[in-house]
């Protein structure tokens, strides 16, 4: 009965060991990586942030983003230690972007607008955005933002994406 136990006990860690392979981890996919705003409405009227965070190469390398609209900007706070580049400013075109400097595995952004004030009248249009994450230059994945009226406390569009 001894020499049963034994052997199922020799059985039982085989099977453990065979069951948890390195090879079943996910592999790491890299690619360069855009990230494009286009705004609608009055975007004009807000003070709009852009952040780019988590980017990240490799096991644990940060990524820096390239600004690329608008082109005459730099960003506006870098916390390198962080991760983190963000460009706050009232838009004065409706475009926004950046890409990854090399390939990327994962990235987080955070998009957010806020009214600056002022009166608003029945032609209005609060700001919309449309956000497109580009893998190799091909849409990845589409988020939609809507601020919320003059007053009203914004909501922002935050994001966290593995590439697959």
């Amino acid at each position: 009965m001894k020499k049963l136990n034994n052997l199922l006990l020799f059985v039982f860690a085989g099977l453990a060991f065979a069951c948890s392979s390195e090879d079943e981890d996910p592999k790491l996919v890299e690619k360069n990586v855009t990230i494009e705003v286009e705004m609608g409405g009055d975007y004009s009227d807000y003070l709009v942030t852009f952040s780019v965070h988590s980017m990240l190469a490799g096991t644990s390398t940060f990524v820096a983003p390239v600004l690329g609209e608008p082109s005459d900007l730099d960003w506006t706070q870098v916390v390198e230690q962080g991760n983190t580049y963000t460009l706050t400013l009232e838009p004065e075109s409706s475009s926004l972007s950046a890409r990854s400097s090399v390939p990327i595995h994962s990235l987080g952004f955070v998009f957010n607008a806020i009214h600056l004030g002022g009166e608003t009248d029945d032609s209005f249009q609060a700001l919309s955005a449309s956000v497109n994450i580009l893998t190799d230059g091909v849409v990845y994945r589409q988020f939609k933002y809507e601020a919320l009226p003059p007053g009203e406390v914004s909501v922002p569009l935050a994001e966290e994406i593995n590439f697959q």
